[in-house]
């Protein structure tokens, strides 16, 4: 190795940020002092990456400014301690040597005894590799020690609701857990992710990262059944350790573990909350499938105006020329004219809810009639429409979808189908099951309301009478009354009440 006296740079990195690991870094950066001390030559600068994996130059700052010192010509030479904390990644490794190389800088690896300029690349390149494949073979190391982890329980470092107070055990963090009941309460009175999450940044509340609330934070605690008392980890795996990418695990591979003293909320409230998202995602503009269609409640008619023709929600619209006059209309009439749907009709705002209220009135001004007329309307669905074996149907659809994904397994295991045609199988089974638990859900929801008709009845009556006495009325205050009101091109408005859908009568 050369020893003549230069200007030469060290680089130094730790791949993770533990202690001791920086510990490790300090030791580094003091042996690259007394090796430039000991051979006459000056250090220039010393770079040091710290937490930060050597396969991918993505996050390594001071590496690309290494690099980036090197084309100013800082430099004549780089030295570091071994191959694999320049490099795990051989790609990345030969890159960086050949540009050095190039602008007549020398790597030299103190451990191997090995200078870029003086050994063959292909020699270098076997180093290299050998280095990937230490981090490979880590890397499937740790792969493993995780899935036994996970199927121990493992929780995650912070979860929103709990204090992890080791690798195995959460305790609730009752502060927190306020706000997840508050979550799941107000989901499920009607108000969509974008508007709970509005409230709680009202509230002054904050997620586990002290930051403010966002929708799909919302739905994330919606839709975790760790809530009700079921963990369910091993979702997630890194697909390739060079590029650190994570890929989604099929439904087999989840590891479950039932914990009912970490339940916040109720398994029931939880299965109904999983019905109400998966009603939303296919019941809110149902037509065409348009980009960004969602379930709102920020105006006062949102998404309950539907379009007879095409199945889409009614828009809000306002003109101002004295007065400012707000109307709806139907969303893909308005975007695409009469091209995709012909239905003109336009909905004054203030005179449709002068309408409900009249409607309303009108219903309940004889209580035991009307009571009495939607029993028997009950009474004769019912008679038509038998659904009895629907449990049955739905336990038969089940073991008929966990049959196929069985199937599917076996065509992977003998190499019939690729992977990626295996998730998507399993992707598309795993709706249908997810759509089959919310119409069970449904179907039991059903069956308690009509067993109980009369109770239910006077429920619906009591929450047409608080809706009346309102002054100032919201889309939630809308949605504990109507189910939706739907509009044809002629201009017939047909309201559908909240409790009244649920007997299958309008």
């Amino acid at each position: 190795m050369a020893q003549c006296v230069m200007n030469i740079a060290a680089y130094c990195r730790v791949s993770t940020d533990k202690d001791e690991q920086l510990d490790s870094l300090e030791n580094q950066k003091r042996f690259f002092t007394e090796y430039a001390q000991k051979n006459g030559h000056h250090l220039v600068r010393l770079y040091a990456d710290e937490g930060i994996s050597g396969t991918s130059l993505k996050k390594r700052g001071e590496f690309r400014r290494l690099m980036g010192d090197a084309r100013l010509g800082l430099f004549q030479a780089v030295v570091v301690k071994d191959i694999s904390r320049f490099a795990r990644n051989t790609v990345d490794f030969l890159q960086s040597i050949r540009e050095l190389k190039a602008l007549g800088i020398n790597t030299m690896f103190i451990t191997a005894n090995m200078e870029s300029l003086g050994e063959s690349e292909f020699v270098l390149t076997i180093f290299g590799a050998m280095a990937q494949e230490e981090s490979a073979n880590l890397s499937k190391r740790v792969k493993f020690g995780k899935k036994i982890n996970a199927q121990k329980g493992r929780v995650p470092q912070r979860i929103f609701g709990y204090d992890r107070m080791d690798n195995f055990t959460l305790a609730i963090n009752e502060q927190e857990a306020r706000t997840v009941r508050e979550i799941f309460r107000l989901y499920l009175e009607g108000l969509g992710c974008r508007a709970i999450s509005l409230r709680l940044n009202e509230a002054n509340c904050k997620t586990k990262y002290l930051c403010d609330w966002n929708s799909r934070a919302v739905r994330r605690v919606l839709t975790n059944p760790i809530y009700c008392g079921h963990y369910v980890n091993h979702k997630y795996e890194i697909e390739d350790y060079l590029t650190g990418r994570q890929v989604l695990l099929p439904d087999k591979d989840h590891f479950h573990h039932d914990r009912p003293d970490w339940a916040i909320v109720s398994p029931e409230q939880f299965a109904q909350a999983q019905a109400q998202l998966a009603e939303r995602r296919t019941r809110y503009d149902s037509g065409q499938t348009v980009q960004g269609a969602r379930f709102s409640t920020k105006h006062l008619f949102s998404t309950l105006i539907k379009c007879e023709h095409c199945g889409r929600s009614f828009c809000r619209k306002h003109y101002t020329y004295v007065n400012t006059r707000v109307y709806w209309k139907c969303t893909t009439n308005d975007q695409y004219t009469a091209q995709r749907c012909g239905n003109t009709v336009k909905l004054e705002e203030e005179e449709l809810l002068d309408a409900l209220r009249r409607y309303f009135s009108s219903l309940i001004q004889d209580k035991d009639h009307f009571i009495s007329y939607i029993l028997a309307k009950l009474e004769h669905n019912a008679s038509r429409q038998p659904g009895q074996d629907k449990p049955v149907r739905i336990g038969r659809r089940r073991k008929e979808l966990l049959a196929k994904k069985e199937k599917y397994q076996e065509l992977y295991a003998n190499d019939l189908i690729s992977i990626t045609e295996l998730k998507k199988k399993f992707s598309m089974i795993s709706r249908e099951l997810q759509q089959l638990d919310a119409d069970q859900t449904q179907y039991e929801h059903l069956l308690a309301i009509r067993q109980d008709a009369d109770c239910f009845m006077q429920q619906c009556i009591q929450e047409i009478e608080r809706f009346l006495h309102l002054e100032t009325v919201t889309n939630v205050d809308l949605r504990k009354v109507i189910d939706h009101i739907s509009v044809n091109q002629d201009g017939a408005v047909r309201i559908y009440i909240k409790k009244l859908d649920d007997f299958g009568t309008d």
